[in-house]
């Protein structure tokens, strides 16, 4: 049976209400605060207090939206395919949507982990208050850390997403919805893979050369969803 790897950017959220770092502006979260102070893992400790503060309002932000209709697709494509799922969005749209074993290579923004005793622990979609809570395994407070990769940090999950893009072949389906291109190297992945590609973003990005991909598809994700249900159709059935 072919293999189908659906691999997303934060695009695919977006049209469930959550801002997105490069695009967003105004009021958003990601305007209030600067991503090199708060996503840095070169400056996170000395400014402890207002990481935790930016992330548990993410938190928040998360709890009060839903998983929209691309979610609930690739969802469906699991069942029906046995679709893997690896995403660099750090919400949890997917598995509230059905989905299973997500890969999420930037981390989980429900999680939190001590880089002291290296204890992970879920955190659901509370705050997290430096002056009450703590490590629950070794009691540390200023190693605790939001479960998500920073900027600058090592992303370990990466190793497993090369390895699973090597072992596509030509009969296999590579879907790529909502991502700038800007982290992962997303034209160099859809240049070298063997497999059938097909790109879904809001707009053209600048970074990613579209002639490297079979199918190209314009539009909001949760809007496309049929739109491309079908093509994975005429790709894999």
């Amino acid at each position: 049976m072919p293999q189908m790897i659906l691999l997303t950017g934060s695009g695919i959220s977006a049209d469930s209400g959550l801002d997105t770092f490069r695009s967003s502006g105004g009021q958003s979260l990601w305007a209030l605060y600067d991503a090199d102070v708060v996503c840095n893992y070169e400056v996170w400790e000395e400014n402890f207090e207002l990481v935790h503060e930016f992330y548990s309002k993410r938190r928040v932000e998360l709890a009060g939206v839903e998983p929209n209709a691309a979610h609930k697709m690739a969802a469906e494509w699991q069942k029906r395919y046995g679709a893997e799922l690896i995403t660099q969005n750090v919400d949890d749209l997917f598995e509230r949507a059905g989905a299973r074993d997500v890969v999420h290579v930037h981390g989980r923004l429900t999680g939190l982990r001590c880089l002291s005793c290296e204890a992970q622990w879920d955190w659901g979609y509370r705050p997290f208050n430096p002056a009450e809570h703590r490590c629950p395994c070794c009691g540390g407070l200023h190693e605790v850390k939001p479960d998500v990769v920073f900027f600058g940090e090592r992303a370990p999950l990466y190793q497993r997403l090369w390895e699973r893009l090597d072992s596509l072949s030509h009969e296999d389906l590579l879907m790529i919805i909502g991502t700038s291109g800007n982290v992962l190297p997303i034209a160099g992945i859809a240049r070298h893979t063997r497999a059938v590609t097909v790109l879904s973003n809001l707009e053209p990005e600048p970074t990613i050369p579209e002639n490297y991909f079979d199918h190209v598809i314009h539009g909001r994700a949760a809007e496309l969803a049929p739109r491309l249900d079908e093509l994975v159709k005429k790709i894999l059935d």
